[in-house]
């Protein structure tokens, strides 16, 4: 499958760069002798663009299949839907966060480091962490110190995803001191609407950094139990004061514009391949109030999801019914609907709804009584709804069916497996689209999802939900240091052990 690749211009910079070898984490993508003839400014508003195009693309969709909030319905999509897709595929996916994103974020962290502007850097160094993140996620080991250095290093070497996990909180940290100076320690012109996630305010980035901490201190889950959930709720908290996203203005995202050239990735996914990506059924059975289990065609439940008609469009075409496509079976029934489907729809990089859903499992971790738990929780539920009805008159979203769904679905049993099962099915669905979810997946199991249709192959022998992606093609053949045997659930990242 070719996912489509993107048109949007992108800024390119002459830049010679002489690059020292670094040996230190802390120190990575530091180049003190380039050059500083850079406008910081285009190179970081294509950084961004360049990120939440290839979040959505070549990450978002290709992880959202695997978990069945989407599905490769039709055409060379269909290859995803089962997990056999050949590796070179997954070649834009590696080149385009390498290339397209933090090439350029190193730019602009290199540059600002020379002309003294710490809240590009901070900025900078913020989304460079997102795209490490993003990139080990999906891969795991990965080149990581030895990383962008084009032909000064031809063969980077792989650094162990515990290794890049301790330094991306490193990193979360020196950009927070960045982004903490004041106003007058930046020797120039500051953020402003360059910055397209946020506009150049400091304060809601430094909320988006310490909701990233705690990002990563929950995929910790499996191997640091609940001193994982304490360290979410230390990023989140300063004592009793939050410093996480505190509300649905300061989501960060990503929003495109009305051309061709520069739209919403998932429209232009389907103005390019109609009908190749679908909705999954796991995800739709769900927003129609039913198992994710159960079988596509079965009537919506008594509880329907609110946000049914935004996140997803109905199936026949004119109708008042959503259906899916079955795992591993080719078909188009429901496709993205008009909250994310738009050419001016956003991409999400992170939100409120996902700090509180953090917080919600962090606090039940550590004691499920806790009464918070379900203050969070409803908070998480109530962003999202915020984020994405936009028509109160439609039946199935007016606020008392808003609040009947809130009250249903934030009932806890104090069963351990069952309440854990209900906080992250809840951060499922409201995640849709957004990577995270099936991080979320590997680390929990939740939701149980129904295994795919003729989803065995040698790189799935057994036909399991991939935990994993396998080396693209070009990194396999170019890279001597590219580790040999990857497939779909192996080597185990280091989180998913």
């Amino acid at each position: 499958m070719k996912i489509y690749s993107h048109n949007i211009v992108r800024l390119f910079v002459a830049f010679m760069l002489v690059i020292p070898a670094s040996c230190s984490l802390q120190d990575t993508n530091v180049n003190p002798n380039a050059s500083t003839e850079v406008s910081v400014s285009a190179v970081l508003t294509g950084a961004e663009v360049a990120l939440g195009f290839n979040l959505g693309v070549n990450a978002g969709l290709i992880a959202n299949i695997y978990i069945q909030q989407a599905s490769g319905a039709n055409g060379d999509a269909a290859s995803f839907d089962n997990y056999a897709s050949s590796i070179q595929y997954f070649d834009q996916t590696w080149r385009g966060f390498y290339g397209d994103v933090l090439d350029e974020l190193k730019i602009v962290k290199t540059a600002a480091a020379q002309k003294k502007l710490p809240y590009y850097s901070g900025i900078a160094r913020v989304l460079s962490v997102y795209t490490y993140g993003t990139l080990t996620d999906l891969f795991g080991d990965i080149p990581y110190r030895e990383s962008l250095y084009g032909n000064n290093i031809t063969n980077p070497a792989y650094d162990k995803q515990e290794d890049i996990y301790k330094s991306l909180q490193e990193q979360l940290d020196s950009a927070l001191i960045e982004l903490s100076l004041p106003a007058n320690s930046n020797q120039g012109a500051l953020p402003a609407t360059d910055d397209v996630i946020y506009g150049g305010n400091t304060e809601r980035w430094k909320s988006l950094a310490y909701t990233l901490k705690a990002r990563y201190a929950i995929h910790l889950t499996k191997i640091k139990g609940t001193e994982a959930a304490q360290q979410v709720l230390a990023a989140l908290y300063d004592g009793t004061r939050y410093r996480g996203i505190a509300d649905n203005s300061a989501d960060a995202l990503v929003v495109f514009g009305s051309s061709a050239t520069n739209a919403n990735p998932f429209y232009q996914q389907n103005t390019n391949r109609p009908g190749w990506i679908g909705l999954g059924a796991s995800f739709v059975n769900l927003l129609n109030g039913n198992e994710v289990t159960d079988v596509p065609t079965k009537p919506e439940g008594l509880l329907v999801d609110p946000r049914r008609a935004y996140f997803a469009t109905p199936s026949p075409v004119g109708s008042n019914t959503y259906r899916g496509s079955a795992p591993g079976v080719p078909g188009a029934f429901s496709v993205i609907g008009s909250y994310y489907g738009t050419a001016t729809s956003p991409v999400v990089i992170s939100s409120f709804a996902e700090a509180k859903f953090l917080e919600a499992e962090a606090r039940w971790r550590i004691n499920p009584a806790d009464p918070l738990v379900k203050t969070s929780f409803e908070a998480a539920i109530r962003a999202s709804f915020q984020r994405v009805v936009s028509n109160n008159a439609d039946p199935y979203a007016t606020p008392e069916k808003q609040l009947a769904y809130i009250t249903a679905k934030t009932t806890l049993s104090g069963v351990a497996t069952s309440d854990l099962s209900t906080i992250i099915t809840q951060k499922y669905i409201a995640l849709f689209l957004q990577p995270e979810a099936w991080a979320d997946y590997r680390r929990t199991g939740y939701p149980a999802l129904p295994l795919a249709k003729n989803a065995t192959s040698v790189a799935n022998p057994n036909g399991q939900i991939p935990r994993r992606i396998p080396y693209p093609q070009n990194e396999q053949a170019l890279n001597k240091n590219t580790p040999a045997g990857s497939g779909y659930q192996t080597p185990a990242l280091w989180w998913d052990k």
